[in-house]
């Protein structure tokens, strides 16, 4: 008899069905391609999914006690920002009785509020980072992290992230070869990413706070100088103390990190545009120092230069 292990797919007011319906897609090509390459195996994966209706929870299939979870991307509403009292509830039930818990997307938000990534780092969708961190002060974000995977939780973080979500769990319970298969058969790639790939800089303009509205314009027209601190507070009108206080509170960035930020979102630009060499953007963007430069764009988007010029199709 099949080893068999039992996957929930969570449903909720506007979940993504191409995710509901993708991932049991995903799962069935696994047994597919398994029992192939494998005739005596002795695992198999075996699909329910459970859909939020009137604030209870309740399943669509035949289903068991499941050995994985997964809360799918929300496209439409903000059902994952509403209390789920009995979803979280069932879902730190399953979770104690050894259930990998796991998310794509908003999902994050859902196994936020059951209490499962306090003490944990986690990822969501980097768009949804600000409005995370207004409701989960506490849980550390990583929003540059597709994947961040404990043994009995795990964050996955863009809309398809689901994708890469279901082959690492797919992954720990078959051969690597039999992955590596199914990714040739869906024709995706099975190797690590990260969300800084496809992450855009995108800053926060309406809050109200005129002054910082005033020094923002000004980082936008002069990033390619030199931008101090003091200068951007006086323009402003303001002490550098209460500056920085207020540019944090308005933008949720300091504003070296501001400053950071939009000197790499103009090179990401450049290197899809252009054929500017590498060196050539470092200075064109403000920085004196190429190898500073290189540093603080892999940091940002975990590719060097080149290495996202070339995922962006364009040719030096």
């Amino acid at each position: 008899m099949n080893n068999i292990i039992s996957v929930a797919i969570i449903i909720i007011p506007g979940t993504a069905e191409s995710a509901v319906y993708g991932l049991i897609d995903l799962f069935q090509s696994a047994n597919r391609i398994l029992s192939e390459m494998q005739p005596d195996t002795n695992v198999a994966f075996k699909i329910s999914r459970w859909k939020v209706e009137k604030e209870c929870l309740v399943s669509l299939d035949d289903s068991c006690s499941p050995l994985l979870v997964i809360v799918p991307p929300v496209l439409e509403g903000q059902a994952y920002l509403d209390k789920q009292g009995d979803l979280c509830r069932q879902l730190s039930t399953w979770h104690q009785q050894g259930a990998t818990i796991s998310s794509a997307c908003a999902g994050a938000f859902l196994l936020a509020q059951a209490g499962m990534l306090q003490g944990r780092k986690a990822t969501t969708h980097w768009q949804l980072e600000r409005l995370f961190r207004q409701h989960y002060p506490t849980i550390e974000l990583d929003i540059n992290a597709l994947l961040i995977s404990d043994p009995d939780v795990i964050t996955a973080g863009g809309v398809m992230s689901w994708m890469d979500l279901g082959l690492h769990l797919i992954s720990r319970y078959v051969p690597s070869t039999v992955v590596q298969a199914l990714g040739r058969f869906l024709l995706v790639d099975i190797g690590p990413r990260q969300q800084g790939f496809y992450r855009s800089f995108l800053p926060i303009m309406n809050h109200h706070d005129n002054a910082i509205l005033t020094a923002q314009h000004l980082i936008h027209r002069g990033f390619s100088g030199p931008l101090l601190v003091e200068n951007l507070a006086q323009e402003a009108n303001l002490t550098e103390r209460t500056f920085l206080r207020r540019f944090q509170k308005a933008t949720g960035l300091t504003p070296s990190e501001y400053i950071q930020q939009f000197r790499v979102h103009k090179a990401r630009e450049l290197l899809e545009n252009s054929t500017t060499t590498v060196d050539q953007i470092a200075w064109m963007i403000g920085y004196e120092d190429v190898s500073a430069f290189r540093r603080m764009f892999h940091k940002q988007t975990g590719l060097t230069p080149s290495q996202y010029r070339s995922r962006s199709g364009h040719k030096s």
